[in-house]
């Protein structure tokens, strides 16, 4: 993901370079670089936030899995049934 900062980071400057250097065509392709790379950060850092909440959620769900015993199986975790009468 480190790449895809520096990729989008190179993008807005090299938009706002084109912008500042001038002439019309230059400064809506330089405005249209830095919306793009402004776009694209905000969607890495949306993406950042679902995969720390989705490991979160998998280490929670890990630790409560009960722990398999000494033969392999899983334990009963059940109570077992009372006989009704």
């Amino acid at each position: 993901m480190t790449r895809w900062w520096i990729a989008l980071g190179a993008m807005f400057i090299a938009g706002a370079v084109l912008a500042a250097v001038g002439g019309t065509t230059l400064d809506v392709i330089g405005i249209c670089l830095g919306g793009f790379a402004a776009v694209g950060a905000l969607s890495l850092a949306f993406l950042a936030v679902g995969r720390s909440e989705d490991r979160a959620r998998a280490e929670e769900e890990a630790a409560r899995r009960p722990a398999p015993g000494p033969d392999g199986r899983l334990e009963e975790t059940r109570l077992p049934r009372r006989r009704e009468h």
